[in-house]
């Protein structure tokens, strides 16, 4: 009997037991809190440059707006706790401001582009195009065109506090 009940246990515990080890194979890299804070302020010194150019050189590719939303949910992220997302929303962001600073004649300086720390931890992360559907998903409304936000400076920074 005793063999039987031991067979049975072992027989419910293994899905349990198997999926503990496909969940530690696909966790996500481990990205420490303030690395994540410095990639998102570094992110949003790049916006507020982005927006200055557009707001100069008056070329409205959408590239603005994208990078705009990107941080916001960034940020988002980064509030409850997703930090692993928030950094590679951070790093989508980034790209769509160097290419709005770009299309408006702004000059690319190296402090702009990732660092080697930056691109060890964005390494392995999502795809283009699967943050750019959590962003349709998660905020449908958001704006898309860099001639409705530039009239105020953005708010895509984190407090000194977080």
């Amino acid at each position: 009997m005793k063999t039987v009940k031991a067979l049975f246990l072992l027989i419910l515990l293994i899905p349990v037991m198997m999926s503990n080890v496909t969940t530690s194979l696909t966790e996500s890299p481990q990205v420490k809190k303030h690395q994540a804070k410095r990639i998102i302020r570094k992110t949003a010194v790049v916006i507020l440059i982005a927006h200055k150019k557009v707001k100069e050189g008056k070329v409205y590719t959408g590239n603005l707006a994208r990078a705009v939303s990107h941080q916001k949910f960034s940020i988002h992220l980064y509030r409850t706790g997703k930090i692993f997302r928030a950094i590679h929303h951070s790093r989508r962001a980034r790209m769509f401001a160097l290419a709005a600073i770009k299309a408006n004649q702004g000059g690319e300086t190296a402090d702009m582009n990732y660092s080697k720390e930056e691109d060890a931890l964005f390494k392995d992360g999502p795809h283009d195009e699967e943050l750019d559907k959590d962003l349709a998903v998660a905020r449908p409304s958001e704006n898309t065109k860099d001639e409705e936000i530039i009239g105020a400076e953005p708010a895509v920074d984190l407090s000194d506090k977080e």
